[in-house]
């Protein structure tokens, strides 16, 4: 049984134990080590209500997220970057007509590329008066072997090279809007001609193919709803996967917009939902 006393010295109030068969109980109180004598007797609210405590201040106060229902935008955005990544994995494939049709595109709507071709032989040096038939146009190098040229036609183009003393050359280039494609053509010295340099498109497929990837990493944030962060810069970075006539790059930007409207509905790992 519990029992409740005050010291006679420090006036402390405190709780102790005590026996039901002792009449007399020596206490000593817990703040002043006072000892003193004491003889219990019945409180005036029962036997049932020896004590109680009290706990000051104001009540907590939980705040509660709202709950919002689950709406199909995440999915929605995870079914355009499944397309992305199809068709963007195709055009990586077919990179050179991906290269012929971005190119009509951009020359219908009057963009155009700029040239550097440097001409040299096997011994670096620089070649003059060299011709360069370009687009069925005679062009020749400077003094120090360089030709620049505007305003050409954008695509994979063929240069055709040749220098008295040298064997001809057949080179393909790609020329692309708003920046500056320099190439460096070397001359072998004799008569007929050079074996023809394709241009490469594994590079463009390889790059392609990157952009791609991107596009299904942010595909299965969407699909299982998490990691917002991941969702958001897959579906910027397949910008870059352009596709055919850039039907890549419109979606991706679509599923950006979907995926920033919808961002309350991810889960960020273990951190929880994003609020």
């Amino acid at each position: 049984m519990k029992g409740r006393t005050i010291c006679p010295k420090c006036n402390h109030e405190f709780v102790f134990e005590l026996q039901d068969d002792e009449k007399k109980h020596d206490i000593i109180c817990p703040k002043c080590s006072k000892k003193f004598t004491i003889k219990p007797k019945p409180s005036k609210t029962g036997l049932d209500k020896e004590c109680s405590w009290e706990e000051h201040g104001e009540p907590r106060k939980t705040v509660l997220s709202k709950i919002k229902p689950r709406t199909k935008m995440p999915m929605i955005a995870a079914i355009l970057l499944i397309f992305i990544f199809i068709i963007g994995i195709t055009t990586a494939f077919f990179s050179e007509t991906f290269i012929v049709s971005t190119s009509d595109i951009e020359s219908q709507i009057g963009l155009s590329g700029s040239i550097e071709i440097l001409v040299k032989d096997f011994e670096n040096n620089s070649l003059e008066n060299a011709l360069i038939i370009i687009n069925d146009i005679n062009k020749y190098t400077n003094n120090k072997g360089l030709l620049s040229l505007d305003d050409v036609k954008l695509g994979i183009i063929s240069l055709e090279v040749s220098l008295q003393g040298y064997k001809d050359k057949t080179a393909e280039i790609l020329v692309t809007p708003f920046v500056t494609t320099k190439s460096t053509i070397k001359l072998e010295e004799g008569s007929g001609e050079s074996e023809k340099t394709d241009f490469d498109t594994i590079g463009c497929s390889f790059v392609l193919i990157i952009f791609t990837v991107f596009a299904l990493i942010a595909f299965i944030a969407c699909l299982k709803r998490q990691h917002f962060d991941v969702a958001i810069a897959g579906s910027l970075l397949s910008i870059f996967s352009f596709g055919f006539f850039f039907v890549c790059s419109i979606l991706s930007i679509i599923t950006f917009i979907i995926i920033l409207k919808s961002r309350e509905e991810f889960k960020n790992g273990k951190k929880g939902k994003i609020f």
